[in-house]
């Protein structure tokens, strides 16, 4: 039997969505595409040979894999979805979350609240779908600081080319939720959904840029949307910032912090640009100043 013909390479053959539980939790990673990225070329406080040996040392090839995670969190009978991928607007490669919430086994009028870690396009575009809100039923829950700075047409008025994009996004996807009485703006540390979801400032990649930390019956979840660009060189040194940071100095510290938190609360990280499922835990390296990210065993569900 030729094995190779009749189980032949498919293209993006990566599964789309990945299940584990804290408890009676269950947290979903949902893949919304994979696009190349040179991280030799984005990355800061570095050289682009350090990039290149680090990479190859861990037999990665440039330009890296660089997945695009969101995730959905149910519990009891509440459907949360942390970020929500393109949709429309990063073209083929992304926008699949749709479709693989739905493979999951779940439909997008079951989301109950959609909380955003901050106003990138990537994180939000989701939210419209073919002109339409994707999430009919849900609650869009969103950093205020995020809200004041990429909501103000005076603030994109000064803000560089490359960053436009994100306001002109958000000024079409978050108005017709707004519209229909169903946007909350949290503060900092604020928690959007008492009890459940708290979050943690850790500003940098953008001015309200948090954390989303879920309270499980087990240990706690926490989904740092952008802290890491890679499963590699950010955690063997955090000083090793991305030029997508508008701020790298805060971005940094930030990452340090969330690291930290990681480490001391045993949280399952939930990370959106780490390999999919982006879900594992951080350990402190032998040198106090590196980590090194441990995914999760992939396993058959019951």
């Amino acid at each position: 039997m030729n094995v190779s013909a009749q189980y032949s390479a498919r293209p993006n053959a990566a599964p789309g969505f990945y299940g584990t539980w804290q408890g009676d939790t269950a947290i979903i990673a949902l893949c919304d595409g994979i696009l190349p990225f040179p991280l030799d070329k984005l990355y800061l406080n570095t050289t682009p040979e350090h990039v290149r040996e680090r990479l190859s040392a861990h037999r990665q090839e440039l330009p890296a894999p660089g997945p695009f995670n969101a995730f959905l969190i149910a519990q009891h009978n509440r459907v949360i979805l942390i970020d929500t991928g393109s949709g429309d607007l990063g073209g083929p490669a992304l926008g699949h979350l749709a479709d693989h919430l739905q493979a999951a086994g779940y439909h997008p009028d079951q989301v109950n609240d959609v909380i955003l870690t901050h106003l990138h396009s990537d994180h939000f575009g989701g939210l419209i779908r073919n002109g339409d809100m994707a999430f009919a039923n849900a609650r869009v829950h969103i950093p205020k600081r995020d809200a004041d700075f990429f909501l103000d047409p005076a603030q994109m008025a000064k803000a560089p080319a490359p960053m436009q994009p994100h306001f002109k996004n958000a000024m079409a996807c978050i108005p017709p939720y707004a519209d229909a009485g169903r946007v909350s703006l949290f503060d900092d540390n604020e928690a959007p959904l008492p009890g459940i979801a708290r979050s943690i400032l850790l500003p940098g990649h953008s001015p309200g840029h948090s954390g989303i930390i879920i309270k499980t019956e087990a240990n706690d979840v926490l989904c740092w949307g952008d802290i890491m660009h890679g499963d590699i060189l950010q955690f063997e040194d955090p000083d090793i910032a991305i030029c997508f940071d508008v701020d790298a100095r805060a971005a940094i510290s930030s990452r340090k912090q969330a690291l930290n938190l990681a480490v001391q609360e045993n949280c399952l990280v939930a990370g959106s640009h780490i390999a999919f499922p982006g879900l594992g835990h951080v350990l402190r390296h032998q040198d106090e100043n590196a980590y090194c990210w441990h995914p999760v065993a992939l396993q058959s569900q019951p």
